[in-house]
């Protein structure tokens, strides 16, 4: 399956893949502690949040527009138990602290129109020369009309009204520092969160890299480079972003609707029921958007994965685009699937782009009705103001949730893709590491009846029995395709065989504990990567057991140091992205120091001097002579010239054993390999010639 098809199947369209939350909660596990005290904190802003109009509205209805309004009907004080809210006037009317009222006895009352529509204000002062305008109570204080109260200058309304600007203030200062702890809380939440998400981040890019480390050579040969980089780096990114800025504020989410429709329906059922008639357009608004942007993301996924995998190609093949002059039509071929991946952008910013103004003008209709009814209601007497400026508060926590939900939907739908990708990779099998055996190999290698296939329809090696006694060199030659490479891939355990038996120090290598038996082999291939960094670690392969003394002897013995003596630092030289400052000599000479610094017992070369000149590979004979003495050797080999002094040659055709001998036996037979000899002798010849 291609990348691009990969990211297409993927995208799965579910909101909450429980599967991948429950996995993806295992790496939260750890740190569940922290999550809970970031709940909490979160719970706290979110009370606070919907208390905040609580206080504007207390605020409002009590200090800056107190309402107490004469009550018709005294006798049902007894009957509904008013006399908490009741003041009574000298003159014989009752008036009923309004705003006080429990909801259902306000509502009750209304009903039974107990009220009258004239609103007083409550003193402990009159205003001198305006005394007839008060009425007093019977405790002490004095009534107003509300509707006298506009002939006062502004000093007689601040001396009338000074207890109640008073409060006014202190419930300011109060505000102030709720809204503080709201910060301090936000910060405290916000924090604990992003550092929980980090670590989950950091734990998990872990467990992917030793997974990945740990997988069998099979696997990487089926999945590119670049996927599997994606892996750790974008698909964990997408998780975290979902822990971090989606899951938890879901909840908080939810539990601000259900509490701001609890207390709305506690301040007037009737507005609280005309907002929520729009939920059904909501919900249908929002299932399209699911449906639609669903379908405009995965495009868009698609033609992203096509996109990157068409650059990475391009890059890494940018020599032989130069070289035959395809500048132009890569350029084309790149405007074409950039253009494909515009076009799916502009498809998926267009659905979002159209469900937010929907949103925004179901938000502005709800906003409309509530003040077209509920400021009818308070012209009516029959609801304060503070509840009606609540309400329009309330709508706007009701309505942001539902305006970030594209948001967090794509960060949803990219993250439960990612997952499933990660736990995909995760649950891949790894490499068997054998039974544990840990001993040190006097190199003794030998293969008994080895059959070994890829896959269950080929074999490649058959039938394959050879014994390599303790610093011995054995030979492999063979056409391309014979198998030679396969054979060398099983004595290090990179594909298991499927028959047969294969025995180091006549000890099956699955006894062995597989990374420490590789641990004493050394393998030296014919395209040498080299690692980014120093010259000297790249020898050393970063192990710091390994001294800069035991570097430089390595060097010599190859004949890499004078090479790199040359270079600007020596054997401090920082070498670019696979040593492109490095010639391929110069790389094959790296590669055998970097085998003889390990000191191994058994060292493998496959074709290793294929891609240097003669007289590198001269010097590397020599050098080879010496550094193998002592040693298992098994060496793979084209320039059969190199291999002429080899205790025993095996030839390999077709994945069978057809000759083996020394180099003069098998001359004398006139097989397979003097046929192989005297073709690279003529060709030798005619060169020199």
């Amino acid at each position: 399956m291609s990348n691009s098809q990969e990211e297409h199947t993927k995208t799965t369209g579910k909101f909450i893949d429980r599967k991948v939350l429950r996995r993806t909660l295992q790496f939260v596990k750890p740190f569940r502690k922290l999550v809970v005290l970031a709940f909490i904190f979160l719970m706290i802003t979110a009370t606070i949040q919907i208390l905040m109009p609580i206080i504007n509205r207390r605020a409002i209805d009590f200090y800056i527009l107190p309402s107490y309004i004469e009550l018709a009907k005294p006798e049902l004080i007894k009957e509904f138990q008013l006399e908490p809210y009741v003041v009574q006037l000298v003159d014989g009317k009752t008036l009923i602290k309004r705003p006080a009222l429990p909801r259902e006895i306000s509502a009750e009352l209304e009903r039974q129109n107990a009220f009258l529509d004239i609103n007083y204000y409550i003193t402990k002062k009159t205003i001198p020369g305006k005394e007839t305008l008060f009425v007093e109570t019977v405790d002490g204080k004095f009534a107003i009309e509300q509707s006298k109260i506009n002939i006062f200058t502004k000093p007689q309304l601040l001396d009338l009204r000074g207890e109640d600007l008073a409060k006014v203030s202190r419930l300011a200062i109060t505000l102030a520092v709720i809204l503080l702890f709201s910060f301090v809380f936000s910060f405290l939440q916000g924090y604990t969160l992003q550092y929980v998400t980090q670590k989950v981040m950091y734990n998990m890019r872990m467990t992917i890299s030793d997974h990945l480390l740990n997988l069998p050579l099979s696997y990487f040969d089926r999945n590119p480079t670049g996927r599997l980089v994606t892996r750790a780096t974008n698909d964990v990114s997408a998780l975290s972003e979902m822990l971090g800025s989606v899951l938890v504020y879901l909840i908080k989410d939810a539990v601000v609707i259900v509490g701001v429709v609890i207390i709305m329906l506690r301040m007037n059922v009737k507005l609280t029921l005309l907002v929520l008639s729009i939920s059904p357009i909501l919900l249908a608004v929002t299932i399209i958007f699911r449906i639609k942007v669903r379908e405009a993301f995965r495009k868009v996924r698609a033609k992203l994965s096509q996109l990157n995998a068409f650059v990475q190609e391009s890059i890494s093949g940018i020599r032989v685009i130069q070289i035959f002059n395809l500048e132009n039509l890569i350029k084309g071929k790149f405007r074409a699937q950039n253009k494909e991946l515009y076009d799916a952008n502009i498809q998926q910013l267009y659905v979002s782009a159209t469900f937010r103004p929907i949103i925004d003008f179901l938000r502005a209709v709800s906003v409309a009705l509530i003040i077209w009814i509920g400021g009818g209601e308070v012209i009516r007497n029959m609801l304060t103001f503070g509840s009606l400026i609540a309400f329009l508060s309330y709508i706007d926590m009701l309505f942001q949730p539902i305006v970030e939900f594209s948001e967090k939907y794509n960060i949803m739908q990219s993250a439960m893709a990612a997952g499933d990708r990660i736990f995909e990779l995760l649950d891949e099998p790894v490499e068997p590491k054998g039974k544990g055996l840990k001993k040190e190999i006097a190199g003794k290698v030998e293969f008994r009846n080895v059959w070994f296939s890829y896959n269950s329809n080929n074999w490649v090696l058959k039938d394959i029995s050879f014994i390599v006694n303790p610093g011995e060199t054995l030979a492999i030659v063979g056409p391309t395709g014979a198998g030679k490479t396969s054979l060398i891939s099983t004595i290090f355990g990179f594909y298991p065989y499927q028959k047969g038996q294969i025995l180091i120090d006549d000890i099956p290598i699955e006894e062995y504990d597989l990374d420490h038996l590789r641990s004493q082999m050394g393998l030296v291939l014919q395209d040498v990567f080299v690692f980014s960094g120093e010259l000297k670690k790249n020898i050393a392969l970063f192990n710091e057991k390994i001294s800069q003394k035991e570097i430089e002897e390595a060097a010599r013995h190859v004949y890499a140091h004078t090479f790199i003596e040359r270079l600007g630092n020596g054997y401090d030289t920082a070498l670019g992205e696979r040593g492109a400052s490095l010639s391929v000599g110069e790389r094959q000479l790296l590669s055998f120091a970097r085998a003889l610094a390990f000191n191994p017992k058994i060292l493998v070369l496959d074709e290793a001097t294929a891609n240097v000149d003669s007289y590198t590979e001269r010097l590397i004979q020599q050098a080879i002579k010496r550094v193998l003495k002592g040693r298992t050797s098994i060496v793979i080999a084209h320039r059969l010239s190199t291999i002429k002094d080899a205790n025993k040659i095996i030839v390999i055709y077709d994945g069978k054993i057809i000759e083996e001998g020394t180099h003069d036996s098998l001359i004398q037979k006139k097989g397979m390999y003097y046929h192989l000899y005297m073709m690279q002798f003529a060709r030798a010849n005619a060169w020199n010639t």
